[in-house]
Formats: structure tokens, C-alpha cells, sequence
């Protein structure tokens, strides 16, 4: 089969025994080709010399920031997290980059990889949340590349975090909510009766239109987990979702949970709303967030099981033992005085 390639550089050279001889190069200064011209191994073999010197892409940091977030397309992993985790990371993703313009990505699997990772986030020691943040996005990061694999190793595995704090005593005391109900505006109010009485997100809280009630139930999508869940409203809770007033022009988009201006909440005008209400009330110390804290504690504190509270909370079971182990009953007194009573009543009963 005759192959004729463009490009061939084709020198013809006289012998010295007077004949002509014509020798092919992949291009003008190119590799000596030695296949026969005009025929497919010709071809094959111009086609590999190419290859072999067109320059080649080497992988960096920010080839791995492109892969998890998506190239032409947005990758499926990265919209499913929720808009504020991507948000963080985006603002990670350019602290990393900044510290480590360029890099390829194959000198992150050698020695002195980690501790320069370990330095970085200690030179934001000063807020240690941001600087514990900031080395989750670079370990999520890595451990992308690694289910990929392009790498073999994540270098942030093993490196300690500065966070310590912890919200175990954080928790919204009975006199503490009792204060927020008898002296909060209906607007705020609402939001936090459903926090407490359902345990879920200040987002989900928002987001919720009058189609997620039925009049017994409040369905969630759960915007993290993408969890769809369907939690009973509890009598107080009841009461507030019915005496909302109807619309004059009925609409399944319309949101529950309204400002004083009789509408949606944004993020940033419900989190001002909120803490100026808190100040105004004298409620320091804790968060809207630790409404779910709060909900997961009580709720174990009445006897429910880990696994039923996993069920309506939209934790795994794990994360549930986790929120109470580790952050909210560590130092519970009533739970360890719940023991020694218990041991006192057992003691009395042997006795008889």
C-alpha cells in the first residue's frame, strides 16, 4: 500500500561509487527513519517518532484540582457536595495553588513532601479551623488522585490537626431555649422550633417549601448527604405549621420559613438576624448549629437509640455515637449521675 506522509525530509546523498542514495528523516534535524518509504511501516514509524518528541503534559497540583472539580464537564463528584463545602475548597484551592504553583504532582509522593505540607498549615496556625480546613482540601485532593491513580500515596496522611476545640459544652440548656421561645420574633422562631424538633440543617431549615409538609409530616432533602428524609412535627411544631397563613395566590415554591419582610432567607441575612436576636436575648455560647447537637443529645437522654436517632437526624450511626461521645456528652453530668442513681436504686433493691 502506498503511504505518502507530509513533512518527510527527504536528503539525497551521492555515493562514492557515483550512485544516489536518498535517506528520510521523521522532519527537517529529525530521527533517521530506517523503514522502507511509502509503506505502512513507514507510516507506523513516523506516527511513534512523533509521539516520542511532541512535549509531554506533566501532571501538577492544579491538574488534580481540575480533575476532582471536572474539565470540560463539572465532575458529578464535585456537585454533589453541598454549594458551601464547595465554596471552602474553592478558597483552599487557591492558597494551595499559591504555595505550591506548578508543582508535579509525582515530587509530592517523595521524602520532604509532608513536611512541607506540615509547615504550610502550621503558617496558619493563628486561626487553626482555617488551617485544619484548608489541609482537608488538599487531602481530599490526594486521596482523588490516589482512587484515580495518578499517585500511589495521599503525603497528608498522619499530619495532626490544630483544632482541638470541640462544641461538649455547647448545648442549648432547657432555660436557654425557654428564653429564645418567650422573647423571639415568629420569624425566627419558626426556624428554631424546627430545628429542635426535627434536628436538621440551618440550609434544609430555609430551603423547606409548603410541599415538604403534609400536615403530619416535614420531608427533607438533605443538601450534604443528599438524604431524603421524612420527619413527624411534634405537637408544638404542629401548631406553628398550621397557623401559617395561606397564600392569596397558592404556590407549591413558596417557603416556609420567611424574614420579616415575608421572605426567603438568605444565608448571610439569617446568620446577621440571628446573632443580633441571640445578643439581644443574652444567649451566648451557642450556635444555631448546636440545635442539632442539642436535638441528637436529648433525644438519647429519653431512652431513643443510636440507630433510631441516626434514622431522622440523617447521620449514619457512627457519625451519631461520634456527636455524642466525643463533642456533646463527654462531660455530661446528668449522664453520669444517672449511673450512680441507677446503682443506688439497685443497691436498695437487694436490701429489701
Amino acid at each position: 500500500m502506498l503511504v505518502r506522509i507530509k513533512g518527510v525530509h527527504k536528503v539525497k546523498s551521492k555515493l562514492a561509487d557515483g550512485t544516489i542514495k536518498e535517506y528520510y528523516y521523521a522532519w527537517r534535524g529529525g530521527p533517521k527513519m530506517s523503514s522502507n518509504p511509502h509503506t505502512e511501516e513507514f507510516a507506523l514509524e513516523y506516527a511513534k517518532l512523533k509521539a516520542e518528541a511532541a512535549p509531554r503534559t506533566v501532571d501538577t497540583i492544579e491538574t488534580l484540582v481540575a480533575n476532582f472539580k471536572g474539565k470540560d464537564e463539572k465532575n458529578p463528584d464535585w456537585l454533589a457536595l453541598a454549594e458551601t463545602t464547595r465554596r471552602d475548597y474553592e478558597y483552599a484551592f487557591k492558597l494551595i495553588l499559591k504555595e505550591w504553583p506548578h508543582m508535579p504532582v509525582k515530587l509530592t509522593q517523595q521524602k520532604g513532601m509532608k513536611a512541607s505540607i506540615r509547615k504550610w498549615h502550621r503558617s496558619f496556625a493563628s486561626n487553626p479551623r482555617k488551617a485544619d480546613k484548608l489541609l482537608f482540601a488538599l487531602s481530599k485532593l490526594f486521596s482523588y488522585a490516589v482512587a484515580d491513580e495518578i499517585i500511589d500515596k495521599n503525603p497528608c496522611t498522619g499530619i495532626e490537626r490544630i483544632y482541638s476545640g470541640s462544641r461538649r459544652d455547647a448545648v442549648w440548656t432547657p432555660e436557654k431555649i425557654a428564653t429564645f421561645r418567650n422573647g423571639a420574633p415568629a420569624h425566627l422562631l419558626l426556624p428554631f422550633e424546627i430545628a429542635v424538633g426535627t434536628g436538621q440543617r440551618q440550609g434544609d431549615i430555609l430551603s423547606l417549601t409548603r410541599a415538604d409538609y403534609d400536615g403530619v409530616y416535614l420531608r427533607f432533602a438533605q443538601s450534604k448527604s443528599g438524604k431524603k428524609l421524612k420527619v413527624r412535627v411534634h405537637a408544638r411544631l404542629k401548631a406553628l405549621l398550621d397557623a401559617l397563613p395561606e397564600d392569596e395566590v397558592p404556590t407549591i415554591n413558596k417557603h416556609i420559613c420567611l424574614n420579616s419582610r415575608q421572605r426567603p432567607w438568605s444565608k448571610d441575612g439569617f446568620k446577621t438576624s440571628w446573632g443580633k436576636e441571640c445578643a439581644r436575648l443574652g444567649i451566648k455560647g451557642v450556635t444555631f448549629h448546636d440545635l442539632r447537637g442539642t436535638f441528637i443529645t436529648d433525644r438519647r437522654r429519653e431512652g431513643s437509640s443510636v440507630e433510631q436517632i441516626a434514622s431522622i437526624s440523617g447521620h449514619s450511626t457512627s457519625e451519631v455515637k461520634t456527636v455524642l461521645e466525643k463533642h456533646y456528652l463527654a462531660d455530661d453530668q446528668a449522664m453520669s449521675d444517672a449511673v450512680i442513681l441507677r446503682m443506688e436504686r439497685t443497691q436498695r433493691k437487694r436490701k429489701k
